[in-house]
């Protein structure tokens, strides 16, 4: 038989409840001249036994079934036993438009591309609604110059850590990846980013389609991200893949304090949404196995002046307890929260308490201000006796002279 031109990857790990809508939107598609390779990893619900269903209905049905191992081994071994010319990837509690394919297949011809990618809607499981505010997903970071033309990584710059870098809204170019011998990282989860950054720096050619083609799922229950479990501490070992791939850059200066401000962002993100008993396994394996915590490579005097917030946030995980680290969030949360509620010019605080204006100059070696929960916080630091509150009312414009 013929090979496919698009062989179309999905994993399938107890899905019951989606997997026909999935398989239903990639077997409308528009462009016909496709294989769907479903990776069955270890099903225990009925998943199988749908498979098997849609296998008898299309011949275009290739099913691979093997041990639960992960999303990611799911994945390389769909790739094994790929013929395609290009590789699509598409999760299978998603779904996708039914011209996912062909707009995709349009782009990377038409701009002789490696990679081509798509915009995506956020589906919210427990809302039912779709969500378009994250410029992440909607490609919302690539300006119009981006448009109609492939483009490379050194484009990208500004923003290439906003770059998504999720497999499943893209169309790959085989050759690509066989040249790279990109695969996924093997027993960990957020195992997207590694593969996608093996392959972004060696391509010349990259180009998007505006349309939204996708739909990712999210908040689906029983999820691992839901769980947020022992797996959520893979962000570490995932983050040190991805920096391995970016060391070598001639560009790496320019770009390693954007990966820095990206990475920390998702530890504190993630550590925050982890499960608490494995917080202090966190803080361990993070001061371990973490390189961004290496001064020699991220300068305190660097990241420390580009990244004030992050810097802090992520020096009290790294260096504190998880006690600790929750009451230092407090604070610096509320310390940026001010930058939004105080009235500022050079040198001096001005501060709006029921018709009483204060007017502080900035002393910061004398005294501290802070916001948290509807309170701002005066601290004296010289005189801790002397630390006082008052609740905030809203501030507004003035002139001194009212």
């Amino acid at each position: 038989m013929k090979n496919p031109i698009i062989s179309v990857i999905v994993p399938v790990y107890n899905v019951q409840e989606y997997l026909r809508q999935c398989l239903d939107t990639i077997l409308n598609q528009t462009f016909s001249n496709i294989e769907i390779i479903c990776v069955n990893d270890g099903s225990t619900d009925n998943s199988r036994k749908i498979l098997e269903e849609y296998k008898q209905k299309d011949s275009r049905i290739v099913i691979v079934d093997k041990k639960n191992g992960g999303l990611s081994s799911a994945r390389n071994a769909g790739m094994k036993v790929a013929r395609g010319e290009f590789y699509s990837f598409i999760d299978s509690d998603d779904w996708v438009d039914y011209t996912f394919i062909e707009k995709l297949y349009n782009n990377i011809t038409a701009y002789n591309s490696d990679i081509s990618i798509c915009a995506v809607h956020q589906y919210d499981e427990t809302n039912q609604k779709i969500d378009d505010s994250n410029p992440y997903y909607t490609l919302g970071y690539f300006n119009e110059s981006f448009d109609n033309r492939a483009f490379t990584y050194q484009e990208t710059k500004p923003f290439l850590m906003d770059v998504c870098v999720m497999a499943w809204n893209k169309l790959y170019r085989r050759s690509l990846i066989e040249q790279c011998q990109a695969q996924f990282p093997d027993g960990l989860i957020f195992e997207d980013g590694p593969f996608f950054f093996s392959i972004f720096f060696k391509t010349p050619r990259v180009s998007i389609v505006r349309d939204f083609l996708y739909y990712y799922r999210i908040n689906r229950k029983n999820s691992i991200i839901q769980k947020a479990g022992k797996k959520f501490l893979n962000v570490i070992d995932v983050a040190e893949l991805m920096l391995s791939k970016i060391k070598d850059l001639e560009d790496f200066e320019d770009i390693k304090y954007t990966f820095f401000r990206k990475k920390t962002e998702d530890f504190i993100y993630r550590f925050e949404h982890l499960n608490s008993k494995f917080k202090k396994a966190f803080v361990k394996k993070l001061k371990k196995d973490s390189s961004l915590i290496d001064d020699n490579l991220f300068p305190e005097s660097m990241v420390h002046g580009k990244f004030r917030y992050n810097y802090f946030l992520f020096q009290n995980l790294k260096t504190g307890s998880v006690i600790f680290y929750e009451y230092q969030k407090c604070k610096l949360k509320a310390m940026y929260k001010l930058m939004e509620i105080l009235y500022k010019e050079d040198g001096v605080y001005y501060l709006k308490y029921k018709t009483k204006i204060i007017r502080l100059k900035k002393r910061p070696n004398i005294f501290d201000i802070y916001y948290y929960d509807d309170k701002i916080y005066v601290r004296i630091l010289k005189k801790i006796k002397f630390d006082f509150q008052f609740k905030f009312s809203k501030l507004e414009k003035f002139n001194e002279d009212d």
